[in-house]
């Protein structure tokens, strides 16, 4: 009874920060960040996703359930099974509402860096574009590319992740309005990663356990963007666009050549798409331009979208994923693009 009571108390907390974001701010950066640095912190004590695990042990544990149940004799223990069934369910609402979905309600990420807010046209996707094939361009001299023309990551997953984790502390240090509150945390490689490509999914933040999973059967170059997205869920960045901006902002300031190639490339193909949409001549015209290296990359990873691509799996992904951020007051999966607004008037200055 005490768990269904704090859930009930969770519920009302989010219902007023629903209608206050200095109120979702505030709990987002107290009462939410100890609920998400205990979860990383517990979750880091073991090499493998715990999420992983129980998903894949999920159907066991719904069969013992329905055992248990069918078990009970009686009104008394029937109504103590359901009682301690709610309790559980309880339980799992309180985390997501204090590690994720409060934040959904917080002050704008752009609001918090004093971005203007910009009209996208064609003329400034195509600039933006410009400027990220630029720095990829830079940094091509030290990347590698393997024979099917995608790139190679020279160094581990941990690595990577010790890398992005260095460079949260850069923008931490840049952006103290942004309170991103950085710790020494992890992401997780996920074993099954095959199963998530066929969902179409690079990564997932699993409140439940304060992980940051990621899948490793993708394209080297998308692996530090995706890291740093998902640790950006874990560090109080609910909404998917501002995720992905915070994602490119610090990859783009690590001190290694190939997370920061990692923040330019993916940023390129949000930008590019948005243009796809726009204007498919200056798109066109755009690849004409690139780096016949960087656009292999572009072929590689195309080549890999279609090979792996389940059209029931990613439908199903796209339903949920689609609904699940609607109910969060977002705009949908569209979300994720919409990052390139956010790049936008962060170059806005360079490009005009």
């Amino acid at each position: 009874m005490i768990l269904i009571l704090v859930g009930i108390i969770a519920f009302v907390i989010r219902q007023i920060a629903r209608r206050s974001a200095r109120f979702a701010e505030l709990i987002t950066n107290s009462l939410g960040y100890v609920f998400r640095v205990i979860g990383a912190k517990i979750s880091s004590l073991l090499p493998f996703s715990i999420a992983e695990l129980l998903i894949i042990a999920s159907p066991i544990v719904l069969v013992i359930i329905i055992l248990i149940a069918s078990k009970k004799v009686g009104k008394a223990a029937r109504m103590r099974f359901l009682a301690s069934f709610l309790a559980g369910v309880t339980v799992f609402y309180t985390v997501y509402v204090f590690t994720l979905g409060i934040g959904y309600h917080r002050t704008s990420l752009a609001s918090r860096m004093k971005l203007d807010d910009v009209q996208v046209t064609r003329d400034n996707l195509y600039s933006t574009m410009m400027l990220m094939q630029s720095e990829c361009e830079k940094l091509l001299s030290e990347i590698e590319f393997d024979e099917n023309g995608s790139s190679v990551n020279p160094i581990s997953f941990d690595e990577t992740c010790d890398e992005i984790i260095k460079a949260y502390g850069e923008l931490d240090s840049e952006y103290p309005d942004l309170k991103i509150k950085n710790f020494d945390s992890t992401a997780k490689p996920v074993r099954f990663s095959n199963v998530m490509t066929a969902f179409e999914i690079l990564g997932v933040y699993t409140f439940f356990t304060g992980e940051s999973n990621v899948n490793v059967h993708y394209p080297d170059f998308t692996e530090p963007f995706t890291i740093a997205h998902e640790l950006a869920h874990q560090r109080g960045i609910s909404r998917e666009n501002e995720a992905n901006f915070i994602a490119f902002l610090v990859c783009a300031r690590s001190a290694n050549a190939y997370t920061r190639y990692s923040a330019y490339m993916n940023m390129y193909t949000y930008l590019a798409s948005a243009l796809g949409k726009t204007d498919k001549d200056l798109l066109r015209d755009a690849y004409k331009i690139l780096d016949d290296r960087l656009y292999g990359e572009l072929v590689a990873y195309s080549n890999f979208c279609n090979d792996n691509k389940v059209e029931l799996t990613a439908w199903l992904s796209d339903f949920f994923n689609d609904n699940y951020l609607k109910a969060q007051g977002t705009e949908g999966v569209v979300s994720y693009g919409l990052v390139v607004r956010l790049c936008i008037s962060y170059y806005s200055e360079l490009c005009n």
